[in-house]
């Protein structure tokens, strides 16, 4: 399940799409591929670039959520995220990352 709005937050998003394996930044499915910085730099995916291309194709066992994500098998079977809501999610997780997954009061 993926948020339909484009105007959702990206903490939204991420609560409704990445969480179910990502809350608080971990990885329920695999461990070392956490959003923490330590392991989005030894996955090669600590830059916008690299993180927005995961999050938008996939990778492994991480379905991608982008609108043209290809195989289908690879991609999200729930509604996709447009290229902004893709930035706006690489931009999250990094700032969250930066943060070490802290919640902001």
């Amino acid at each position: 399940m993926l948020c339909s709005s484009a105007t959702a937050a990206p903490a939204d998003t991420f609560a409704v799409s990445c969480a179910g394996c990502h809350v608080g930044g971990g990885n329920i499915v695999q461990a070392g591929a956490t959003l923490f910085q330590a392991d989005l730099e030894k996955n090669a995916v600590a830059d916008s670039a690299s993180l927005y291309q995961l999050i938008y194709a996939g990778k492994g066992r991480m379905p991608g959520f982008g609108q043209d994500c290809a195989p289908k098998g690879k991609c999200t079977f729930g509604k996709r995220l447009t290229d902004e809501e893709v930035q706006q999610m690489t931009d999250y997780v990094l700032q969250q990352a930066a943060n070490n997954w802290q919640v902001q009061q």
